[in-house]
């Protein structure tokens, strides 16, 4: 009999990763979705807050709650069908299967995850710069930690919640629902620096706001890494 070769932890969790990227490139069907909601959602409130309006209220007071109501919503439908595919494909039980640490098929879909939310951000904020009026080339960089710092927070959780929904056969709105309250710090969090942010104030004034995501970020995947084995247990 042939010996069943086992795959590091780190690199299980690229191919995983890899695998599910490269199905993405190929449809782009979970981007597609994500960035047509958004553009509405961004058009609607474009709308319903003329620049005018946007102005005389301030872009730190308005964007910030646009920003990260969309990108809640929009990831939700990443992650949801992160898991449906494996579902829908039936090679969930195929993975599960293999020789691979299950933590290590967390982390490979966290990854993935975070790598097709972070493309998202990188045409959703552009387009909110442009739409509602504010000098996004001021913040860039800051801006891209913030995006950053709390994107890794909510895929973790939005990752492991994911795997709770595709067990049960419910879809979108009960990942939602999970998800939304118990990241509600990070979302306080990502709207206080990047409001900071559109209000010519540095990450120095929101430094108590930085340390609180960070140490959510390491909650959260060290409690989705301990806890997917026994999410994914038949």
């Amino acid at each position: 009999m042939s010996e069943v070769r086992t795959v590091g932890f780190f690199r299980a969790g690229w191919l995983v990763a890899q695998k599910d990227l490269r199905l993405e490139w190929r449809s782009w069907e979970t981007l597609a979705i994500s960035l047509v909601f958004s553009l509405i959602v961004l058009v609607v409130f474009n709308f319903a807050f003329d620049l005018a309006t946007v102005r005389e209220l301030g872009p730190h007071r308005l964007v910030p709650g646009v920003l990260w109501t969309l990108l809640a919503f929009a990831s939700v439908i990443g992650m949801a069908r992160s898991f449906q595919q494996e579902r829908r494909n039936e090679t969930l039980a195929a993975i599960l299967l293999a020789p691979i640490d299950r933590g290590a098929l967390y982390l490979g879909k966290f990854a993935g995850n975070l790598v097709k939310l972070t493309i998202l951000e990188l045409v959703v904020v552009p387009l909110s710069a442009l739409l509602f009026d504010y000098d996004l080339l001021a913040v860039v960089w800051p801006m891209l930690g913030v995006l950053l710092l709390h994107s890794t927070g909510l895929t973790a959780l939005g990752t492991l919640f994911a795997a709770v929904v595709s067990r049960v056969g419910r879809g979108d709105a009960l990942l939602a629902t999970l998800l939304f309250p118990a990241a509600t710090p990070l979302f306080i969090s990502a709207v206080k620096c990047t409001g900071a942010l559109l209000g010519d104030e540095s990450l120095g004034t929101v430094s108590n706001w930085l340390q609180l995501s960070a140490g959510f970020d390491v909650l959260y995947l060290l409690l989705a890494l301990m806890g997917f084995e026994y999410v994914m247990e038949e």
